[in-house]
């Protein structure tokens, strides 16, 4: 029988994580609930489909409790990394935009980092 555990409540290590992720003020990225479960997928899980935190938060669990911390940072860093090309294209094609997509670019790097950080201090990766 499966564990239960609260989904309303994540392991201290993945709060941060969590609140940069959902948000596109902070991450430069929109993540959507395909996104979440296309690293899911990466990781080897099947997700429903749902609400994006219910999701987001279904996938940190599982990869707390599966030790795929380090599987689910590298698939968000690659969906980042992906869209930011998708910005250098947009930001050449429609230079009256680049100052916004400069914008947008600047925390998609920063999120890209503090990703890098989490994988760095992980002692299972």
């Amino acid at each position: 029988m499966k564990k239960r555990h609260n989904e309303n409540v994540l392991p201290p290590a993945y709060e941060g994580l969590e609140r940069q992720l959902m948000a596109l003020f902070y991450a430069g990225v929109y993540i959507t609930n395909a996104d979440i479960v296309q690293v899911g997928r990466g990781m080897g899980l099947e997700l429903p489909l749902k609400d994006r935190m219910a999701l987001l938060k279904d996938l940190m669990h599982e990869a707390h409790e599966n030790n795929l911390k380090p599987q689910m940072i590298q698939g968000f860093m690659a969906l980042i990394q992906e869209r930011m090309k998708i910005y250098q294209e947009y930001a050449q094609a429609f230079p009256a935009a680049a100052p916004l997509i400069g914008q947008w670019l600047q925390k998609a790097r920063s999120t890209v980092m503090l990703l890098q950080r989490e994988l760095r201090s992980d002692p299972y990766a």
